[in-house]
């Protein structure tokens, strides 16, 4: 029952076969029993005509067994091409469903163009999702209108279905494409053509898939390969990446600088060993033999003598890192000749300090205005007039010896450098214990943290009572003489701020510089000549647009003679009739510079090199403040610390990695005070790259003793903490690369 069950269909013609079948056989049937019946009942008959029916039975017989065999035949064949034409029915119904369930499927978005007017016959769900329209908003309407929001098609050139139209070819091409919000997708375009039964190209098929999140990776990948180059190319150390032969594999700007030579004279060509001075190579090798012997050995950063092209030498420091999954090695190289050379210079001058002080009556100071705690030079002591071991020097302290006079000038000037950032730099008077009176000329400078407070000031003074007695003595003689305007010895100009013109002028001024009132008013100092170094009128003017005023700013004039005339030259913005004028007072010191120049030169030989000292003081007093300054704005850590392993000084970036304040990291043992803020490995292990969890970075410690100079004698040291987070990247990002 199963087999009639599994049995196919029998089909109309089928049956009509089957029933012609039936009806010849029931006729041949028939005659069959009446050539019998005739045989039996029609005796008359001859034998010949039995003989002759019994063939005709016969031809009835075969010809019925060939039409019944043709017909069977007939009816397989047409069976199977009718079982074949079911199959490929089935077939292509099923292949339907299926392109129509990939069609849904895919992350494409297709659709298909008729090529006479660019309508969309149709298109999947995909398409109908990132144009954000139904299928009845779509069909119909051209391809340019829905994806590109264009009222004409796209040029040739752009267009793929237009290039597929003409070469009869598949084409494919990046295309912008507008999405349902308007926002620009980033889409790769297929158009493949379909032909008709002709082979004429009727119909496209158009395939764009979304490679906008692709587009991103690739930028992505783009930029981050390009920062990684940057940090290479601009870390601000000469870089190299060697092989483990030592031979270059690539090298950085720095490192061309360095070396003397550009990298397609380096890079492969090269090993970094030939740069190491014959003096260090020796011990340069060692450490890294020693590497190779021991492969987890890490290689410490260490000194040698650098040799350049030109043969030149310099005192560079290298760190080594290993780029993972490779056997390269970075190396950073830092040019310290510079650095060696100032702190050669600072320990050679340590020792004349104090001499240099002393002989110039020029003092040094530091204020630490978080704990009010004031540091003083020898001198200061001498020219404040007090004894070091019974004055408490403190800001109160030191601010009551002022002249009372003197004090809210130099308590406005004070508050001004605190909390305006302006240089203090005034002259005042000092009220001594025994009643003398003194005039210092004040310069300080301050120093703020992260947020603008101010923290530290540093300044020195200088004892100018001999100069302020002069000026005074001069400026009592001149008020007896002049109490006016036109009766100033001194020259004095009143000129617009807009233009630059003389408005008024003193006799002093017409006498000094030998023209008359009509040659002036009217004119500029630029169209007189007045100035002989244009140089310093843009000092004047700088000085005057940063704070308003100059101070006996020492210039040289032409006068109307053609002499040179040197004047101690002050301006003020006023307010003249109405409108910003300048008011410049000039004093005439050519004579005064004269004598001076003829006293300084009968001078002792131990005055002139009391000059030198003075000059060399105030060369190394600039050194010193530019120097921590300098290393103010350094990342890495710097640290200076006394015989007994206390912190002396130290660079903000001490105070930004451990959130203490100044006065609490002064005096602390640097080695517990870094260990208990996360550094403990770095200074047990000096010289080791070591990751920083809290901080995110990597971090290496060094430690360089030091002589504290010749007038101690002390062994004090140097602790260096670096930031070689960049570095690390850097080498990991190349290695990825």
């Amino acid at each position: 029952m199963a087999g009639f069950r599994n049995m196919p269909k029998i089909s109309q013609w089928e049956k009509c076969i089957l029933l012609a079948a039936l009806v010849w056989t029931v006729a041949l049937m028939a005659s069959y029993y009446w050539n019998v019946y005739c045989e039996t009942y029609a005796a008359p008959f001859s034998n010949h005509a039995q003989f002759q029916l019994r063939w005709v039975a016969i031809g009835h017989f075969l010809l019925w067994s060939a039409a019944m065999a043709g017909l069977f035949y007939g009816a397989r064949r047409f069976r199977r091409s009718e079982k074949k034409r079911l199959k490929a029915e089935e077939d292509l119904k099923q292949s339907l469903e299926l392109s129509g369930i990939v069609l849904e499927a895919t992350q494409d978005a297709i659709c298909i163009v008729n090529v006479n007017d660019y309508s969309i016959q149709s298109a999947n769900g995909v398409f109908l999702r990132q144009t954000g329209r139904t299928l009845d908003q779509v069909i119909g309407k051209t391809c340019h209108a829905v994806t590109h929001s264009l009222c004409h098609p796209c040029g040739t050139a752009s267009c793929p279905i237009r290039m597929a139209m003409e070469t009869g070819a598949c084409q494919t091409m990046e295309h912008l494409h507008v999405g349902k919000q308007g926002e620009t997708l980033y889409e790769e375009v297929t158009a493949y053509p379909i032909q008709d039964k002709d082979g004429a190209i009727n119909r496209i098929l158009h395939v764009a898939r979304d490679v906008t999140a692709r587009k991103g990776v690739e930028e992505s990948l783009r930029q981050s390969q390009e920062k990684y180059r940057a940090i290479f190319e601009n870390t601000g150390a000469a870089t190299i990446i060697v092989e483990a032969d030592g031979t270059i594999v690539m090298a950085n700007r720095e490192f061309e600088q360095l070396s003397g030579y550009f990298s397609d004279e380096l890079e492969g060509k090269r090993p970094w060993q030939q740069f190491v001075a014959e003096k260090d190579r020796e011990l340069v090798l060692k450490k890294h033999s020693q590497k190779e012997i021991d492969g987890n050995h890490s290689i410490d950063s260490y000194e040698f003598r650098f040799t350049g092209a030109a043969g030149t030498i310099r005192d560079v420091v290298v760190r080594w890192g290993e780029i993972p999954g490779t056997n390269k090695l970075v190396g950073s190289f830092l040019d310290i000749t510079d650095q060696k050379r100032v702190e050669e210079a600072l320990r050679s001058s340590e020792s004349l300090l104090a001499l240099a002080q002393k002989i110039s009556h020029l003092g040094s100071w530091d204020w630490d205005v978080v704990s009010n705690t004031i540091t003083w030079s020898d001198e200061m002591y001498r020219i404040w007039g007090v004894d070091r071991d019974s004055f408490s020097v403190t800001y109160e302290s030191t601010f009551s010896m002022v002249h009372p006079e003197d004090r809210e000038r130099v308590n406005r000037a004070m508050n001004e450098a605190l909390y305006a950032n302006k240089l203090f730099n005034m002259d005042y008077r000092l009220i001594l214990s025994d009643g003398r009176v003194r005039t210092v000329a004040v310069q300080g400078e301050v120093a703020f943290d992260e947020g603008g407070k101010p923290i530290r000031m540093d300044g020195t003074t200088q004892d100018i009572t001999w100069r302020q007695e002069a000026e005074d003595a001069l400026r009592r003689s001149e008020e007896k003489f002049a109490k006016a305007f036109h009766a100033s010895p001194d020259w004095i100009v009143i000129s617009r701020a807009g233009d630059g013109k003389y408005i008024e002028v003193n006799e002093a001024f017409l006498d000094i510089t030998g023209y008359s009132r009509e040659e002036v008013i009217g004119k500029t100092s630029t169209e007189l000549g007045i100035w002989f170094d244009p140089r310093d009128r843009m000092l004047m003017l700088k000085c005057l647009n940063e704070n308003s005023l100059v101070r006996n700013l020492e210039v040289s004039f032409r006068i109307k003679s053609g002499e040179l005339r040197i004047m101690l030259w002050s301006a003020e913005v006023i307010e003249y009739g109405g409108e910003a004028c300048l008011i410049a007072i000039a004093r005439d010191v050519t004579e005064q510079r004269v004598l001076e120049k003829e006293l300084r030169k009968s001078q002792s030989q131990l005055y002139m090199k009391h000059e030198e000292l003075k000059n060399l003081f105030l060369q190394m007093e600039n050194i010193r403040r530019e120097w921590e300054q300098t290393l103010d704005f350094i990342s890495d850590i710097f640290i200076l610390v006394d015989n007994g392993g206390r912190i002396k000084r130290f660079n903000r970036a001490l105070e930004n990695f451990t959130t203490v304040s100044h006065r609490d990291i002064v005096g602390r043992d640097w080695k517990q005070f870094l260990a208990a803020h996360g550094l403990q490995q770095n200074v047990l292990q000096p010289g080791v790259e070591i990751y920083n969890g809290a901080s995110g970075k990597w971090l290496v410690l060094n430690f360089r003793p030091y002589d504290e100079g010749a007038v101690s004698g002390d062994m004090g040291g140097v602790v260096t903490i670096n930031d070689v987070t960049a570095i690390k990247t850097a080498a990991i990002g190349y290695s990825t690369v």
